[in-house]
């Protein structure tokens, strides 16, 4: 995503996920209400498990490191 496109960003209220033939489909609700599907591929999935699980294990290490 290029620095200059405009974004919306959105609360999530609720996602759910389904696979539809070879692909998966992300069902998201916003708390404003508003709804979309994102659709992706099982590789593009794993890459964003891939960081995601990266976000988490630093936030999980930087809250042992402040007890």
């Amino acid at each position: 995503m290029a620095a200059n496109e405009k974004v919306t960003t959105y609360a999530l209220k609720q996602a759910i996920a389904a696979r539809v033939g070879d692909h998966v489909e992300i069902a998201v609700e916003a708390e404003d209400g508003t709804r979309f599907k994102i659709t992706a591929s099982p590789e593009q999935l794993d890459a964003l498990t891939g960081d995601l699980d990266t976000i988490l294990s630093e936030d999980d290490a930087e809250s042992q490191a402040t007890e």
